[in-house]
């Protein structure tokens, strides 16, 4: 008879341990729920700050070349408007040039002012 209490026992024990494992099991796959939404969360997380970061280097490279070019298109019209100052310097010194020599005032200056000085 001891042998049959001994025997319920352990069914009964066993039984207690497989309810416990069938628990312990349930609070695992909770567990094991939880860590894969947080991974999901993580992973979008993740994914969204890498789109937002691809965003901000693209916006920033934008600008980037907006102000080269600017900056090129104001070089290249500073060098026009230098030749345009140079050339207009050069027309009006080609000009005065062309009065003074083609109407001959002031060579004829210089010839009366030599003639006066050798005369002397």
């Amino acid at each position: 008879m001891e042998k049959i209490v001994e025997v319920d026992h352990l069914l009964y024990n066993h039984e207690g341990r497989i309810k416990q494992l069938e628990v312990n099991g349930l609070d695992k796959e909770k567990r094991l729920r939880a860590v894969e939404q947080s991974y999901l969360k993580l992973e979008n997380t993740i994914l969204q700050e890498n789109r937002d970061t691809r965003l901000l280097f693209q916006n920033t490279i934008q600008n980037q070349w907006d102000l080269i070019k600017s900056r090129d298109a104001a070089v290249e019209n500073d060098k026009s408007r230098n030749y345009d100052l140079a050339k207009s310097n050069l027309e009006r010194r080609t000009e005065l040039a062309m009065k003074l020599l083609g109407t001959g005032g002031l060579l004829y200056l210089c010839i009366q002012f030599l003639f006066e000085w050798i005369s002397k």
